[in-house]
């Protein structure tokens, strides 16, 4: 995964921000809890500091929030943040019922039906939501947007695993956000939602653990060079690929091919190693990366082996 690799390993100090291997699950401890979308991170700190007996992630898509945040934390040892899209790998990265609570402040309301995707209410994210809590585990939302409220109490009160426990307005708070701590004072209301997981629940995990593929006959610099700026799409499962660059060793002999991937708007970036093995070549993600092996991941692989083969 393209999680903040260089400039991560430039400011170690921090110690907070987390990289994820793909087929793994992350570690949770007894009370476990989840902040999705903490953008820059003022309430995240704050509650991991104010309540040291639980373990807290935060999970934000903005490298720039990361580092805020992650400026903000050092030190704690209560609170571990990852850069990536929630909406796509909450449920690849915890296993099931791993939190007692989970909240979400202030998610954009993504209007429109195009935007349906995108909204908590989607049936994937809503799944993966009851997937990793713990039965009796509260997901916690707060919005200024009324009809969203609305949509998300109507749509999860029907979920197979959630009942909705309240839905208050204004509600009094020991630890706020800039936003929320501006719009109370323009006047605005805050709406909380708060639903609790009544029975156990699974949802199916998209990632795999490994893959690599076998190819009978030797391959060139040139061979590879050629896959420079060819794409591939699956329609069904949303999925886009295309390749660049070629990198090779100083022998000659190891390739990385350069390669961006997309599923459902969950983009990564890595490089496919290409490697001699027993009068062939083996195909796979290279190591170091940490790519996930989405559908987009595995279709990416099936291609460059199908046009080098």
């Amino acid at each position: 995964m393209d999680i903040l690799s260089a400039t991560t390993q430039a400011r170690p100090q921090y110690g907070v921000i987390i990289f994820p291997e793909s087929g793994k699950f992350l570690p949770v401890a007894n009370h476990t809890e989840l902040e999705i979308g903490f953008g820059n991170g003022e309430f995240t700190v704050q509650y991991a500091k104010s309540n040291p007996n639980i373990f807290l992630y935060g999970i934000e898509i903005s490298q720039a929030c990361v580092l805020r945040c992650a400026r903000r934390a050092a030190g704690l040892n209560n609170l571990r943040i990852i850069n990536t899209d929630a909406r796509y790998m909450l449920r690849e990265l915890f296993a099931d019922e791993s939190f007692d609570r989970i909240i979400m402040q202030f998610p954009c309301p993504w209007p429109g039906n195009k935007n349906a995707h995108r909204r908590v209410t989607a049936k994937d994210f809503s799944d993966g939501l009851a997937a990793v809590l713990k039965v009796e585990g509260v997901f916690e939302m707060l919005t200024d947007d009324e009809e969203y409220s609305l949509e998300v109490q109507r749509v999860l009160s029907r979920h197979e695993a959630l009942e909705a426990l309240s839905y208050e307005v204004n509600p009094a708070r020991t630890i706020t956000t800039k936003y929320e701590r501006k719009w109370l004072s323009e006047g605005k209301n805050i709406y909380r939602l708060r639903f609790r997981k009544r029975k156990s629940f699974t949802a199916d995990r998209r990632n795999s653990e490994d893959m690599h593929i076998k190819i009978s006959r030797m391959i060139t610099r040139e061979d590879i060079e050629s896959l420079k700026n060819i794409t591939g799409k699956d329609i069904q499962h949303k999925a886009f690929w295309r390749f660049g660059r070629c990198f090779v060793d100083s022998n000659d002999k190891n390739y990385l091919l350069e390669t961006l991937t997309s599923d459902d708007e969950f983009e990564q970036k890595f490089y496919i190693s290409i490697s001699p093995k027993a009068e062939g070549f083996i195909i796979r993600p290279d190591k170091t990366a940490d790519a996930f092996l989405t559908p987009s991941v595995r279709n990416a692989l099936n291609d460059a082996a199908q046009r080098l083969s």
